[in-house]
Formats: C-alpha cells, sequence, structure tokens
C-alpha cells in the first residue's frame, strides 16, 4: 500500500494507502476469525509488516489531507491539538487490527526504522545518555505507546566486529524489552549473516523462552 499519486503541496491527489491497508487487515482479520469460529486453526501463522515507519508515512498523508494541509502545524497552538489527535487515531486504528489478529491466534512482527527522541524528566535516570533514546519512527507521540503492543522489542544493529546483533536486553537510550524472560546471549543474540537464520535463530530462542514461562506456570 502507498500513496504513489499523493502530493500534499497539489489539490485534488488523494491519500488512500492508509486506507487500503485497514481494509486489507480487516478482510485478513474476518478470514481468520472465520476459521476460529469453525474451529480451525488460523490460515496465517504471523503478520509482518515493513516497515511500520511506512505506515506513519501513510497515516501522516491522511491526516495531512483530512486537514487540507500542505505541512503540520505547530504542536502546541489551537491548530496542533487537532492534528496530531487524529494522528494518533490514525496510527492506533491500524495496529489495533493487528492487535485483534493475534487475539485469534496470528503472531505478528513489525519493522521500523529508529529515531533519536527527547527524554522527558520522568523518563531520564542517572545513568542514561543526555536527555535521548532512541525510539521508533513514527510522527507524533504515539512513538512512545507503540512498544508497549509487543511481547518482544529487539534493537538490530551491527557490532564492532561487522557482526549483526539483536538486543533483547534493558538499554538505556534505545528500547528494548522480553516480556518473555530470558533469551540468551547476555542481553543480545548474535547473528548469522543469512537473513532467514538470524530470523529461525531468534524465532527459536522465543519459542523456548516462551516453552520455560509455560512450563513454570504448570
Amino acid at each position: 500500500m502507498d500513496d504513489v499519486e499523493y502530493q500534499a503541496t497539489v489539490k485534488g491527489t488523494k491519500a488512500t494507502g492508509h486506507d487500503d491497508m485497514i481494509k486489507w487487515l480487516r478482510e485478513r482479520y474476518a478470514e481468520v476469525k472465520a476459521d476460529v469460529e469453525a474451529g480451525k486453526p488460523p490460515r496465517y501463522a504471523v503478520l509482518g509488516v515493513d516497515t511500520l515507519s511506512a505506515v506513519g508515512r501513510l497515516a501522516y498523508n491522511a491526516t495531512l489531507a483530512r486537514f487540507n494541509l500542505t505541512e503540520p502545524p505547530p504542536a502546541i497552538g489551537s491548530s496542533g491539538a487537532p492534528f496530531y489527535s487524529y494522528l494518533r487515531i490514525i496510527l492506533e486504528s491500524g495496529v489495533r487490527v493487528m492487535r485483534g489478529l493475534r487475539g485469534l491466534g496470528v503472531h505478528w512482527i513489525v519493522a521500523s526504522h529508529p529515531t533519536e527522541a527527547e527524554t522527558t524528566a520522568i523518563q531520564q535516570t542517572a545513568n542514561a545518555p543526555s536527555g535521548s533514546k532512541i525510539m521508533p519512527d513514527l510522527p507524533g507521540g504515539f512513538k512512545n505507546q507503540l512498544p508497549s503492543f509487543f511481547t518482544t522489542v529487539l534493537h538490530v544493529d551491527i557490532g564492532q566486529k561487522g557482526v549483526h546483533y539483536a538486543r533483547w536486553g534493558g538499554d538505556q537510550k534505545r528500547v528494548t524489552k522480553s516480556r518473555l524472560g530470558d533469551l540468551g546471549g547476555d542481553g543480545k543474540i548474535d547473528l548469522p549473516p543469512k537473513a532467514k537464520d538470524a530470523w529461525e535463530l531468534i524465532a527459536g530462542r522465543i519459542e523456548a523462552a516462551m516453552l520455560r514461562l509455560v512450563n513454570q506456570g504448570k
């Protein structure tokens, strides 16, 4: 889904990409819900979104079009509040359908480009870097809420030796977490060079952690 023909500075062009995405997601939700109600396993195992940064752009375009603007208004002011409130509603609408799919047994994996954001006074700690943190690259304040929708949040980067790694352990600058507990690797997992092998390694660690939780609950 994309807004190929939309240009904020050209009147009459339409931003339809986000609506197209919501329609597609709802169609998948209806299919999976029908499976579950019929006592069948969901026809999809995983929903992948690459990238949520692009989804944010579609929501941004839809909001600009909604208010007939060529650029966003200042966040502080009479015009900023309705603009950014609507933007947040638009962004959450897509994520909520994805969560609905998750509730029916479909896992979902979302990639997002990072951006640096200022921390608030309550988010700052004695050991944190000077007033900044790495967050998902989304417009508006929704970037602060997004990680709460996920069981596991990984920061993927390249180490000093040129090896990719996935950090899951606590990092005071980057948003990382694992509600499943220990994923091994002392807070991060060194990844093999092939993408498929890397995803299989991460999936194996997550499945093992889920199994431990299940066994602990017995």
